[in-house]
């Protein structure tokens, strides 16, 4: 592919020659970090959420990116689209499999100054995302509530030499968690429905469902206002009422259910995108729920203390018995399907 004048043709092997001037990029995720609301298990499919397909518009990547210079800092990137897309003489370079790569931003092409050093930051989805003043490429300031958006939050920091990497690699990085509430008997035999479920503090120093996200080069969350003591969040009534069996788990946020009644949590297979947070004690947030044999009798169990990390998915497998409520929790990385390890706080 040939670029512009200034430019120089690339190949493939880029190793004994010059790099191109013209700043490229590669989009790639965490490992095989999942965005959950995306459908993002890979980079093929960031790529594809990041595609205009038929009746589905893509989604950007917002990038930012700056550099220093004579003592003066200097915007090469002002909030622009990073999607993938044919731009006539855009991005030069192969993919990792020797195709053509088409991650391209809007606007005109931009260039590398030599002898300078560069930070980047993007994010994604741009969509979804209102980036707060003071916002720039040394800094991202991001106000997020997860109880009206429920969709990952994917974020990139970069720092280097002009042209010591081309095209540049933004590694893009889960910046929430996730939860998700298993129900199952234990006694086989036995059958129940699950009306509805919510969480809810205990007390007012508890737990929190929107902050501002505080981005530099490490994923900073600060502690927010809690949500008021005794109000259910992340509330969900499904349409129809879930089985509950010794055989299979009933899996909570799962099925749709009325905008009114917590649809906004039904599109990640189960599982609720949280702002990463410590609790502060034992028992400050509970688990309550519903269920067809019990009426109108409220269950609830305390959830015990435990830090929510960026990029960790958090399974509690609540296990009803005929004397009450075990509970125990599953911990993995995000692009994990299976658990790496169980907490079981009955023991």
């Amino acid at each position: 592919m040939l670029i512009s004048s200034c430019s120089k043709v690339v190949t493939d092997d880029h190793s004994g020659e010059s790099l191109p001037d013209i700043i490229g990029w590669k989009v790639s995720a965490d490992g095989l970090d999942t965005a959950t609301r995306a459908l993002i298990e890979d980079y093929t499919d960031l790529r594809n959420a990041c595609t205009e397909l038929e009746g589905q518009e893509a989604e950007k990547i917002g990038l930012l990116g700056n550099y220093i210079q004579d003592g003066q800092t200097k915007v090469a990137f002002d909030n622009a689209d990073l999607w993938w897309w044919e731009k006539e003489d855009g991005n030069p370079f192969k993919d990792d499999y020797g195709n053509d790569s088409y991650w391209n931003y809007s606007g005109d092409d931009v260039y590398w100054t030599d002898n300078v050093d560069y930070t980047f930051k993007a994010y994604f989805p741009k969509s979804k995302v209102e980036l707060q003043p003071g916002s720039g490429a040394g800094k991202l300031l991001v106000v997020y509530d997860t109880e009206t958006t429920q969709y990952d939050l994917l974020v990139a920091h970069r720092t280097l030499r002009a042209k010591s990497e081309n095209p540049v690699n933004l590694l893009m990085k889960n910046a929430l968690s996730a939860l998700r509430f298993d129900f199952q008997f234990v006694e086989s035999g036995v059958t129940d429905e699950l009306i509805c479920c919510w969480l809810e503090n205990k007390t007012d120093n508890g737990f929190y469902t929107s902050s501002t996200l505080n981005y530099e080069a490490e994923i900073v969350w600060p502690h927010s206002t809690p949500n008021p003591a005794g109000t259910p969040f992340y509330y969900w009534e499904p349409t129809s009422p879930l089985e509950i069996r010794s055989t299979s788990a009933a899996v909570a946020y799962s099925t749709s259910a009325s905008e009114k009644n917590g649809s906004a949590y039904t599109e990640n297979d189960g599982w609720v995108l949280i702002i990463p947070q410590a609790s502060q004690s034992a028992g400050t947030v509970r688990l309550c729920f519903k269920t067809a044999r019990g009426g109108n009798t409220v269950y609830s169990i305390d959830l015990p203390a435990y830090e929510f990390k960026a990029g960790y998915r958090y399974k509690y497998h609540v296990k009803l018995t005929s004397t009450g409520v075990e509970l125990s929790l599953t911990i993995a990385d995000w692009n994990e399907r299976k658990s790496s390890y169980e907490i079981d706080f009955n023991e």
